[in-house]
């Protein structure tokens, strides 16, 4: 038998399903840029797959870190994830920029770095 579900784990559930639903999207569009970038800069078919997934991985690490309680974290620990995050948002929002078809100002390839600053800045 199911226990009812109260208000906030409904409006808790529903936000998940967004968070999910809008980062899958976000991750997808990530991934084709760049894969692309990688691609346009000389790197085979499998270095070109896997270029992706390390920058993601890259802030997907950062950002548990930042996130994280700063609990027996020295300041040099706390600048260094700071760092990776950082470098991991200036690598994703360069790649989105340079797969662009023309060298024009492109919002919506850099939403996604934007995104991401503004939510944890």
């Amino acid at each position: 038998m199911r226990r009812p579900v109260g208000r906030l784990g409904t409006d808790l559930d529903a936000w998940v399903r967004r968070t999910v639903a809008v980062a899958g999207v976000a991750a997808y569009a990530s991934y084709v840029h760049q894969w692309e970038f990688a691609l346009q800069g000389g790197a085979d078919a499998p270095s070109a797959a896997l270029w992706p997934l390390s920058v993601d991985e890259l802030l997907l690490l950062a950002t548990v870190g930042v996130l994280k309680p700063s609990g027996g974290r020295d300041r040099r620990s706390r600048n260094v994830v700071w760092l990776a995050f950082l470098l991991g948002i200036a690598v994703s929002l360069a790649a989105n920029i340079a797969a662009a078809p023309r060298l024009t100002w492109q919002p919506v390839r850099g939403w996604l770095a934007a995104a991401c600053v503004a939510l944890v800045g």
